[in-house]
């Protein structure tokens, strides 16, 4: 079974709800393929935000167990993969000796019917309300689907 880590910052929305939405899809569709995930300032074992827990409880999965934890102190040596929910996180990857061919940003689909809306990341939603926590939700699964493409 292959390993991927998403990463964000703090590792209490963008990264956790990956890591469920990818683990979810990768059962259904039989991939040999497990996510965790972790933050590059993750302070403590805090759990996922309210809103984050509510966005993916929505769609059936459970983010009530999840527990931050700090890029630096795992061991990256199990991971197959890397995937910074932003360019900044896959920089930050690439600069602390992941190899940048094993390191890949999540970005999401803009809205085309917003000329606009130009941004590819996936944007957090740390502080915001549940909307934007389910935006952020559809955005991920959008990309995470896309991600698989290429796995």
């Amino acid at each position: 079974m292959k390993k991927i880590l998403f990463v964000c910052t703090g590792n209490t929305c963008r990264s956790p709800m990956a890591e469920v939405i990818f683990n979810s899809i990768a059962e259904e569709k039989g991939l040999e393929w497990r996510a965790e995930s972790a933050g590059v300032a993750a302070v403590g074992a805090r759990p996922a935000s309210p809103n984050a827990v509510q966005a993916v409880a929505e769609i059936g999965l459970d983010l009530t167990m999840h527990a931050t934890r700090f890029l630096p102190a795992i061991d990256l040596n199990q991971y197959s993969l890397f995937v910074g929910l932003t360019e900044e996180h896959a920089e930050i990857l690439k600069s602390i000796g992941i190899p940048a061919d094993l390191v890949r940003v999540l970005y999401r689909a803009p809205n085309v019917d917003d000329p606009y809306d130009l941004r590819m990341d996936i944007v957090d939603p740390y502080g915001g309300d549940l909307k934007a926590y389910r935006k952020c939700r559809d955005d991920i699964v959008g990309a995470v689907k896309v991600l698989m493409t290429s796995l």
